[in-house]
């Protein structure tokens, strides 16, 4: 996984991590992970690797529980591939990706370098992993909503997060557009997508107003649904776009690519 983050600085200690000796964690695919967890590490200060010294020596994990620590700094270090499942939301884990921010935000808040250090993070992490479409706090997993971890307001970070992806989507994961055309039963619509490493995306609210059908934006997963259905779009200048294909069967239509003409051809029933 490339994990050169623009803006950010990023450290690889996966290798030089302490370990157990005989116990690993298990590992999955890439598309098993469905969202972000995040953590504060509960004290003033920290590394990751007296986190690993304490995960592995007291807790007997096989490694540090985190994918991603985050220092006061901004500085983030890459921690576990993001393939291993480990320790750190219960029955959670196979889904989830842990960040820890150090610090103890019950006396403390984040500061302004490790909350851009987070965003940059997350927002690259959901570029390079598709189906990682939520972000939670820990206390919201199942089973946890005891815990006071990470301290802070959840639906204030995922604001705030949402908020930077509208100012840095569109410059910094900009893709390279190639304009195609868009027909509903062969009427050509007024706006256009583009292709993608071959792939047609498609706006998804213009196309499924166009079409008669229902898009919801879920602020607290930065998630689009069209009818019901989730999407793997991806957000350019502030508009959600996706692939063809998924866009026509939210909708109940058939998609058809002319080469020729460059045109996305949507046909079926509109309601």
């Amino acid at each position: 996984m490339n994990m050169t983050i623009p803006g950010a600085v990023v450290k690889d200690v996966r290798a030089s991590l302490p370990r157990h000796k005989t116990l690993k964690y298990g590992r999955r695919k890439l598309t098993d992970i469905r969202s972000a967890a995040l953590h504060h590490s509960a004290t003033l200060s920290g590394s990751p690797e007296a986190f690993a010294r304490y995960h592995v020596g007291t807790n007997g994990w096989p490694g540090i529980a985190y994918h991603f620590v985050v220092q006061k700094d901004g500085t983030i270090y890459w921690c576990n591939d993001p393939e291993v499942i480990s320790y750190h939301v219960g029955n959670s884990n196979r889904h989830a990706l842990g960040i820890c921010l150090v610090g103890d935000f019950r006396k403390q808040k984040p500061t302004p370098s490790q909350i851009e250090a987070a965003n940059r993070l997350i927002q690259h992490l959901q570029v390079q992993i598709p189906t990682m479409k939520q972000v939670l706090g820990h206390y919201e997993y199942p089973g946890y909503a005891w815990k006071n971890c990470p301290a802070f307001l959840m639906g204030t970070f995922r604001t705030n997060y949402s908020q930077f992806l509208q100012k840095t989507l569109g410059k910094v994961d900009k893709p390279k557009q190639v304009p195609v055309a868009i027909s509903l039963n062969d009427s050509l619509l007024s706006v256009t997508g583009f292709l993608q490493e071959g792939i047609s995306m498609l706006p998804v609210r213009a196309v499924a107003n166009a079409a008669g059908g229902k898009v919801e934006w879920i602020a607290a997963t930065q998630d689009v649904r069209v009818n019901g259905k989730d999407l793997n779009e991806k957000i350019v200048e502030g508009s959600a776009y996706a692939p063809a294909r998924e866009m026509a069967a939210a909708l109940c239509l058939q998609a058809e690519w002319d080469g020729k003409t460059q045109t996305v051809k949507l046909r079926g029933c509109v309601t």
